[in-house]
């Protein structure tokens, strides 16, 4: 971030902070909402045969995962017995890496995402505009659990982490590749890959158990929407009864929480500290000024920023938890109340014992 724009960046990341703090907490209720509906109207089933009256209804099952045929992806020759196969495409690139005085770095890496090179701070770097070859993920259409066959939206969530080793070398060299270590290159020599060679790499899914958390649809899984909005529609690669996915997904919704919140915090305090970035600025012409500063304007920025914090995740409880910030409000009003005459009490017991003695 250029020192001229510390000001507007800190205002830009202090206000982003608050809203994802504000929207976190309202997300969190809605999550909870929806688990505490899952449990009350969610049913375990067999995924063995198939019941109508369970058609539009919250269920749980689990069971084999059952693969027909192959899947294959057509353009590399490469097909497996799974229910998810997954191309992952590669280049090798320039990154950028830059600290907060604008101090670059640069350095040569495998990445599957194109780099924009364009933005770099510094010229020379220069990244291909375009990938050869896309990471693509092929799904089988017959995966199956028990009687029902899983919908693509299910598959797809579905994680690909084994690697293909059967690779064949007339699949690389139709493309003009070379297959090493189980992988499709191009133009690499003597392992000194250049920027814009390309890396290929194959994966498939390998569960045995899968569990299913859904809407019954006749012979598969659709979507189900709480009353607050959020989706029940999950696939665990393992099996699990409903109340077990139920606690997952608690578990998960809870690591997001705190995971959106600490990010939240992080990105007010940030903010603050980029406002005092010009007097930062000034006070480091004077050595031993600037370190005094710095470490104030720190101290300053982490106070600050958890007390903003603090004070919108507590207006954001009453805008969306108001029952239960009542009752927290009345908890802490009493334990206060408590000390306070605890406090009082203790007072005229030390007097009287001093009168007593005298």
């Amino acid at each position: 971030m250029k020192k001229g724009n510390s000001i507007v960046g800190g205002l830009i990341i202090l206000i982003l902070g608050v809203c994802l703090l504000w929207w976190n907490e309202g997300n969190n209720v809605k999550n909870l909402q929806s688990v505490s509906e899952g449990l009350k109207n969610y049913t375990d089933i067999s995924a063995s045969k198939i019941d109508n009256k369970y058609d539009g209804k919250l269920v749980a099952t689990h069971g084999k995962l059952k693969v027909e045929g192959n899947i294959s992806d057509d353009e590399f020759a490469v097909s497996s017995n799974s229910a998810a196969l997954y191309r992952k495409v590669e280049m090798f690139q320039w990154t950028e890496d830059c600290d907060s005085d604008d101090n670059c770095t640069y350095k040569k890496e495998w990445d599957d995402t194109l780099i924009d090179s364009s933005n770099f701070e510094k010229q020379g770097y220069t990244n291909p505009e375009s990938m050869p070859y896309e990471s693509e993920k092929f799904l089988s259409e017959s995966a199956m659990i028990g009687a029902f066959t899983l919908p693509s939206k299910l598959v797809d969530r579905l994680s690909t982490k084994k690697k293909l080793k059967d690779l064949k070398a007339e699949s690389a060299s139709s493309h003009g590749m070379t297959l090493t270590e189980n992988n499709f290159y191009t133009n690499v020599k003597e392992n000194t890959p250049q920027v814009g060679d390309i890396r290929i790499s194959f994966y498939e899914n390998n569960a045995k158990d899968v569990s299913v958390l859904a809407e019954q649809s006749d012979d598969t899984f659709k979507i189900y929407k709480t009353k607050k909005g959020k989706d029940l529609f999950r696939i665990f690669e393992d099996n699990y009864d409903g109340a077990d996915m139920l606690d997952l997904i608690s578990k998960q919704n809870n690591f997001t929480k705190w995971l959106f919140r600490i990010l939240g915090i992080l990105a007010i305090m940030l903010g603050i500290s980029s406002l005092f970035t010009p007097l930062t600025v000034i006070a480091d012409k004077v050595p031993i000024l600037g370190n005094i500063v710095n470490g104030a304007t720190g101290l300053v920025s982490f106070i600050l920023g958890l007390s903003i914090s603090l004070i919108v995740i507590a207006i954001a409880w009453f805008r969306f938890r108001p029952l239960l910030s009542i009752i927290l409000a009345i908890v802490v009003a009493g334990l206060v109340i408590g000390l306070n005459v605890y406090s009082k009490n203790k007072s005229v017991e030390k007097d009287s014992n001093i009168k007593i003695k005298k």
